[in-house]
């Protein structure tokens, strides 16, 4: 086993580790105030540095993840997390001071607790690493940390000469705006100087010049904001350690706020002219028209055999035209799937489209039918998928893809820094997923967008693909997109109040193989039950007799299930008299025809119950559930009142002693 794997035994918050340094970190601060003072007694006002110390030490290392274990995967990445948690540290109770004005505390005591602080800290994690490996640090780790530490290529000079140009220009404005005249007091060109050394250090350190490391303007601006606030904080450090408080704090921390803002404004820009693309001037006249369009008289001789021949050359032909080389994951989906070798041109559509396209009657039914649109931008779902399914001939195909609810995270985290992508996934996700199912907002989201790049989840797709109609072909993320190919194979659902709310109302076998309405809180996304036969062909059941993996699943839904939420509304079918308190579960028609022939005849004539035998026995998988069931059944046909009885206390005690929940 290698030592990463050692270290990595456990994972997550370790409160040895933050007590140890909590104990360094004290020992640390009242040693220095012993070395200054000669005693371990606090001066006055020194309790309050203490505090602020402590703050600031405490969101220095959960910044820099010192508590978590599973960050210390080498000996020389403890090392880096150490070091980089005391620098959070002495920027930010430099920062703190400096803003808040506390130019009585002595910068011996500070600069040297932070440094003393470190060093015990990294003298215990040496300790700690040696005792349990037994190894010091990686030779192959020091090289990569050298390595990535070299200066690279593909520096922007453009953007170098740029921002320090704007960074006199923000100490100017500044200037002008505290005093009313750009005439500089006496020293102040020395504060210029050192901003401008506190500009080189952060933009080297950031390395935020180098535009062509990053995949787009939000992972540049990341770098930069970094480096804004690196700056920040640097400036705090050197006017504390130097003892420049004489300097106007809004001179220099609003020259460097000025700068930021200009540098976002000018790398936008920057970024803007990168990718613009090329546009043409407007065209002025007839002649411009013939030199630029270049047309010429076409001949109104139609060769008809020839479009015949088009219109009956293979359909891959048209595949490969159509989708290759810009979407070759996807050709390569849909051949593997799809037998397409007796498809011909004429029998297969391939639009681009997000509206209701196929009303007209006299359209020509295909076998195969590709839209490129994302469904997302679709108003109505359900009445294009019907109109979809009005196209297929049967047995045909139909193949989109959509952002669901995985995708479309990845997406968001592709696009932005992780610091940025959490902000904005938190944003989108409330705009784009929850406000279009909000009955108040949802009039308004719609009208905002006309209901383009709402989010969908996987399991609602395929849910309304088989309420219309179609079975599961196949599916897989391409690209950060979910791709999925249907078969026509039924006629769409009769039903009419298809499950979408917080309410949910279940078609159930009930007494005598009566049809009755279980109700429930939503625990899966809409349009699951629908599911139920594509996600049982595909995982199967888990122990205790549930679907095993079964994405259909919310969140919530999974915290609701644990403490029984979601059976709340089920009083009602008790009170109503649809179940009984002690009984088996009201099964779908898909469960119900998993059982076999004597377990199915027995539960007709026994009316299904709010609270499960299966609280009582605890069956592992399938079969010892039906033995449960069979149990059970045969007990309470020949003694009923005694049967309920004893099974309602024998699932009580195992639920309060035992600890026994749905899965």
């Amino acid at each position: 086993m290698h030592d990463e794997e050692d270290l990595n035994g456990k994972v997550g918050f370790s409160f040895q580790f933050a007590i140890l340094y909590f104990l360094l970190f004290t020992i640390s601060f009242f040693s220095c105030n012993y070395l200054k003072r000669g005693s371990f007694e606090l001066s006055s006002g020194y309790e309050k540095l203490f505090f602020i110390f402590f703050v600031c030490w405490l969101i220095a290392s959960f910044t820099g993840k010192k508590f978590r274990i599973d960050a210390y995967t080498t000996y020389m990445s403890g090392i880096l997390i150490i070091v980089r948690s005391a620098l959070y540290l002495t920027y930010s109770i430099t920062f703190v001071v400096v803003m808040l004005g506390f130019a009585q505390y002595s910068r011996i005591q500070i600069f040297s607790t932070c440094l003393m602080a470190g060093i015990f800290e990294i003298i215990a994690w040496s300790l700690y690493y040696n005792i349990k490996n037994g190894k010091h640090a990686d030779k192959s780790v020091i090289e990569e940390i050298l390595k990535k530490s070299r200066v690279q290529k593909y520096i922007s000079y453009f953007l170098i000469c740029t921002d320090f140009f704007l960074v006199a220009v923000s100490f100017f404005i500044i200037n002008y705006i505290k005093r009313g005249n750009f005439v500089l007091l006496p020293q102040y060109d020395k504060l210029l100087l050192i901003i401008y050394g506190v500009w080189f250090f952060s933009s080297l350190t950031s390395k935020k010049f180098k535009t062509k490391e990053y995949r787009n303007f939000y992972f540049s601006l990341w770098q930069w904001l970094k480096a804004g606030g690196l700056m920040l904080v640097t400036i705090s450090v050197v006017v504390f350690g130097l003892r420049l408080f004489y300097f106007s704090r809004l001179q220099a921390f609003g020259s460097l706020a000025l700068l930021i803002c200009l540098e976002v404004i000018v790398l936008r820009f920057y970024f803007w002219g990168k990718n613009g693309k090329e546009h043409y001037l407007d065209i002025e006249s007839v002649d411009d028209v013939k030199n630029i369009l270049n047309q010429e008289s076409l001949s109104l001789n139609v060769d008809t055999e020839t479009i015949r021949q088009k219109l009956m050359a293979p359909a891959l032909s048209k595949l490969q035209k159509e989708l290759l080389p810009q979407e070759s994951d996807l050709y390569e989906f849909i051949i593997k799937h799809i037998h397409i070798d007796d498809m011909v041109c004429m029998e297969t559509a391939i639009e681009n489209t997000n509206y209701q396209f196929v009303l007209n009657s006299d359209r020509t039914p295909v076998r195969l039918f590709l839209n490129l649109h994302k469904l997302n931008d679709i108003r109505r779902v359900n009445q294009f998928f019907l109109q979809v399914h009005q196209m297929l001939l049967p047995g045909g195909y139909y193949i989109a893809w959509a952002h669901t609810i995985k995708t479309h995270e990845k997406w968001i985290y592709s696009k932005f820094p992780r610091q940025i992508a959490n902000v904005v996934y938190v944003f989108d996700f409330c705009f784009n997923r929850i406000m279009p199912k909000l009955p108040g907002l949802k009039k308004i989201y719609f009208a905002m967008t006309k209901g383009n790049n709402r989010i969908i989840s996987r399991a609602e797709v395929l849910g309304r693909l088989c309420f219309c109609g179609f079975e599961i072909i196949a599916e897989e993320d391409i690209n950060m997109r979910r791709c999925f190919i249907a078969r026509k194979v039924k006629t769409p659902s009769l039903d009419q109040n298809p499950t979408y709310g917080p309410f949910v109302s279940l078609k159930r076998l009930g007494f005598n193989k009566k049809n009755i309405h279980i109700y429930k809180f939503r625990t899966m996304h809409p349009y699951s039950e629908y599911l139920q036969s594509y996600v049982y062909d595909m995982n199967g059941l888990q122990k205790g007799g549930k679907m095993h993996g079964d994405f259909r699943m919310t969140t919530w839904g999974r915290i609701m299930r644990k403490c029984w939420i979601d059976e709340l509304p089920m009083l009602y079918n008790w009170i109503k008299g649809d179940l009984q308190l002690v009984g088996v579960r009201p099964l779908s028609l898909h469960y119900h025809s998993l059982y076999d022939e004597e377990l199915q005849n027995l539960r007709q004539r026994v009316k299904p119950g709010l609270i499960p035998p299966f609280y009582a026995d605890l069956p592992a998988d399938f079969d010892e559930i039906c033995d449960s069931e069979k149990k059970y059944l045969y007990a309470f046909l020949k003694y009923p009142i005694r049967t309920q009885w004893r099974y309602f206390w024998k699932i009580i005690f195992n639920i309060v002693f035992k600890g026994a929940r749905s899965n």
